[in-house]
């Protein structure tokens, strides 16, 4: 055998000893490729499938309000112009939202006649039931039998609060003549409470 054909015949053998190598790496390399695939394809999948439990529980639940308010007695007997009798009352917030206080509306319990007509209710906070009696209250809202518009008492009532206001129902010394001598009716005077925003 001549050198050249040895030569020939080693590279033949050094081809196939290395064919199994390169076939060897080759399928490592597509098993490479499969395995960073699998691997890119699992994380895009893991990427939309992620999920995390809240951290506590939330419970939403609506407010409410509420007022209650004691009865006043009040006597007209007797009255005059430049005369007011005065009466106190509690007003408690029962709800969970604070309160802006009015009075909505003041009503007779007969139809319109000079002297409800003329009768002015006035309404304050009252440091005391004697003060109110007493007529040393500033009234801040007044207003007359039959108005249209809401009075506001400038009074606003926290959750749970309470507080006592001054009733006054008076005669103007302006009230007209025809006023004297009319017969008393029943007057319901309505306090409302409106939501204040937080």
């Amino acid at each position: 055998m001549s050198r050249r054909t040895r030569r020939h015949a080693a590279r033949r053998v050094a081809r196939r000893a290395a064919a199994p190598r390169r076939l060897l790496l080759g399928a490592l390399g597509t098993a490479g490729a499969i395995v960073l695939g699998v691997l890119a394809g699992g994380g895009t999948f893991a990427l939309w499938t992620a999920a995390a439990p809240a951290a506590a529980a939330v419970t939403l639940q609506a407010g409410s309000s509420g007022l209650t308010v004691t009865p006043v007695d009040l006597s007209a007997t007797g009255l005059y112009p430049g005369r007011t009798i005065s009466g106190a009352t509690t007003v408690r917030n029962t709800g969970t939202t604070p309160l802006a206080l009015t009075i909505d509306r003041v009503t007779s319990s007969t139809a319109a006649t000079p002297f409800t007509s003329a009768v002015a209710v006035t309404v304050g906070p009252a440091a005391s039931v004697a003060d109110c009696t007493a007529g040393r209250i500033a009234a801040s809202a007044t207003t007359g039998v039959g108005a249209a518009a809401a009075s506001d008492l400038g009074l606003t009532l926290a959750p749970g609060a309470s507080q006592l206001l001054c009733i006054g129902v008076g005669l103007p010394q302006t009230a007209p003549a025809a006023a004297a001598g009319e017969a008393a009716s029943v007057l319901t005077i309505t306090i409302s409470g409106t939501q204040v925003r937080r």
